[in-house]
């Protein structure tokens, strides 16, 4: 049998064992690759048990040991495209060493995030991976996350970087891609670019506001606080942000630098619906690189960022801190690239 018993009932430990002629003991130390059993042997228990259709009841192995083989992963949204690439990498580099993960929605409201870190915590997953909404790098922490570092409870933070780190963290290097976009900007020719951020204001798009205004003093773009404007993190956020920029600028910007993708679409589409051409009149440029930017009607340029090898190094970020492989909090930066399309092109 493939799935268990021909009678219906689950394979135990006794089964294999039985099967074998050995303890449940040993069964159980080859099943966790003890190093007090052969290479022989667990190569044995393993074909039996694969055989017989063993599964490890997870819950009875964390009450036993206090250790589960699950773990948490906590975003503010579980249908944003770009946090579905982060847990993918994060999935497959579970699925190399045998955890399994539990999947949750935090929202941006600080108490919804923490009742589900604390859900997970009493499901005694052995470790979370979240992107909490912390809103500075170096701000006053909330007291929940103050203690979950006071009791070294594993956590690797996803999406944010603290200042100095409080827990492991892996994030991107928010600030070098609006640099790279900035730059490419005005080499273009454009001194009135529009930018438009984010809310709810997280550490990401307060690091992308913050270095769109320090490199827009630093390569001479217009200084008109009207050029700046905020969306959701949506495409109707993106829609409605550039439609009011095209209301009250009697003069228009000739570049819109938008913190995000989806909203990137919305600006693309209201340039559309208005016959404003893009690049002609306008150039258009993103940050995320998600699918939908290479494939809308006229191919986005975004600064690409990796979220999938975001997910895979804060997995094992995580798997080592679990292993007590680290003492002090990692930081783990990664680079960025700019991908240029066809909505960015030379300042009319």
């Amino acid at each position: 049998m493939k799935n268990g018993r021909a009678d219906g009932q689950a394979v135990t430990l006794q089964h294999v064992g039985d099967r074998l002629g050995l303890s449940r003991t040993t069964i159980s130390l080859a099943l966790r690759n003890h190093p007090r059993i052969s290479a022989a042997t667990k190569k044995k228990v393993f074909a039996a048990a694969e055989q017989l259709g063993y599964q490890p009841d997870q819950v009875a192995r964390a009450l036993a040991t206090g250790r589960s083989s699950l773990i948490g992963v906590v975003v503010p949204n579980t249908t944003d495209h770009y946090y579905a690439e982060v847990f993918r990498g994060i999935e497959d580099a579970a699925q190399e060493t045998g955890y399994h993960l539990l999947l949750s929605s935090g929202t941006h409201d600080p108490k919804q995030g923490e009742a589900r870190i604390r859900d997970l915590v009493r499901l005694k997953v052995a470790g979370v991976i979240a992107a909490p909404p912390f809103t500075a790098e170096n701000g006053p922490i909330p007291r929940f996350w103050k203690q979950l570092s006071n009791e070294g409870f594993p956590v690797v933070l996803i999406n944010r970087e603290l200042n100095p780190p409080l827990f492991h963290q892996v994030s991107i290097d928010n600030k070098g891609g609006i640099r790279m976009a900035v730059e490419t900007l005005a080499r273009l020719g454009h001194k009135r670019v529009a930018y438009i951020s984010g809310t709810p204001a997280v550490i990401p798009i307060q690091q992308r506001l913050q270095a769109f205004q320090e490199c827009a003093a630093q390569y001479g773009l217009d200084a008109d606080a009207g050029l700046i404007d905020e969306s959701p993190h949506n495409v109707r956020g993106g829609y409605e942000s550039c439609a009011r920029l095209w209301s009250r600028l009697r003069k228009k910007p000739t570049a819109i630098l938008v913190f995000s993708d989806a909203p990137s679409l919305g600006v693309l589409r209201f340039l559309h619906e208005n016959k404003i051409g893009v690049p002609e009149k306008v150039s258009v440029l993103g940050f995320d690189g998600t699918d939908s930017s290479e494939f809308s009607l006229i191919s986005l340029s975004t600064v690409a960022t990796p979220m999938y090898e975001m997910g895979m190094q804060a997995f094992r970020l995580l798997e080592k801190t679990m292993n007590q492989h680290y003492t002090r909090p990692q930081s783990v930066l990664l680079p960025v690239r700019l991908e240029m399309r066809e909505s960015v092109g030379q300042c009319p």
